[in-house]
């Protein structure tokens, strides 16, 4: 009977420990989705580039320069074209390799004049950062610069919430805070508009070459913006996708793209040097 009664404990004690087992499981499986779900990588598809390509910038849009004193986006689009680049001041990763290459590797190359033949506007996404923020970031990239007076070219503005999230809309800038990194996600790259605030070009990444630049700026100048078919022939090209019997008509109208942008660079550089002497 002691023999029953003790084999019944241990039947007991068993079915207990595999019920603890069984539930240390379901628990240790809900923590682990938890945890999965709680540092899921985004899917970065989503914070891509959106373009809205002849789009009008929306010039009414209030902001904070560098002085602290409120302006209209408008105010940088005059005469000539300009590139807007949304960054923020505290970014550690992009934000700052956009810029520098930009600015150090394209722009000081060109025989251009920052703020008669284009302007810099860089708008950040953070409202944390302050008008003393944006005034140091201005001298810092204008010290790139190998002429004088290239600050009168370079802007960068802070503003509210609300009005940097219109402009980033009209752009087509998709970005989002991530509290557990302390920064935000948002796609590398700038847009070329002209001088009346129409979305003319996007240039996605971390750099461009001069040429590239005065393509856009030509464009710019002239009120174009990239066509779709344009779009569509670029990524075929430098995908290497196989096209068939469109492969040689393709392959013709991209070089005469080639073409028409050196074509388009040298007007504009005419354009310039006609606004330059006159």
């Amino acid at each position: 009977m002691m023999r029953a009664a003790h084999t019944s404990i241990i039947g007991v004690a068993l079915g207990a420990s595999v019920m603890a087992v069984v539930l240390a499981a379901t628990a240790l499986s809900r923590h682990a989705q938890l945890e999965v779900t709680d540092t899921s990588t985004p899917d970065v598809s989503l914070l891509a580039f959106q373009p809205h390509l002849g789009a009008r910038l929306p010039l009414q849009a209030r902001l904070v320069d560098e002085g602290g004193r409120a302006v209209t986006l408008g105010k940088y689009f005059t005469k000539s074209p300009a590139i807007l680049v949304l960054e923020y001041l505290r970014c550690t990763s992009l934000c700052g390799v956009t810029l520098h290459n930009l600015v150090a590797d394209t722009l000081n190359r060109l025989p251009l004049v920052p703020g008669r033949d284009y302007q810099l506007v860089a708008i950040s996404i953070d409202p944390r950062d302050k008008p003393s923020d944006a005034a140091a970031a201005r001298a810092k990239y204008a010290a790139l610069f190998n002429r004088p007076a290239a600050a009168a070219g370079i802007h960068f503005l802070t503003g509210s919430s609300a009005a940097v999230r219109q402009i980033a809309d009209a752009v087509g800038f998709r970005y989002r805070y991530d509290s557990l990194l302390d920064a935000y996600i948002h796609p590398a790259g700038f847009i070329v508009a002209s001088p009346d605030g129409r979305i003319t070009r996007y240039i996605e990444g971390i750099g461009i070459s001069s040429r590239d630049l005065i393509s856009a700026f030509a464009a710019a100048e002239q009120d174009k913006s990239q066509g779709l078919f344009a779009r569509v022939v670029l990524f075929c090209h430098v995908q290497g996708a196989p096209l068939g019997r469109f492969t040689v008509p393709v392959l013709a109208v991209f070089t005469a793209a080639n073409l028409a942008a050196g074509l388009t660079a040298l007007a504009v550089f005419t354009a310039i040097r006609r606004r330059r002497y006159g």
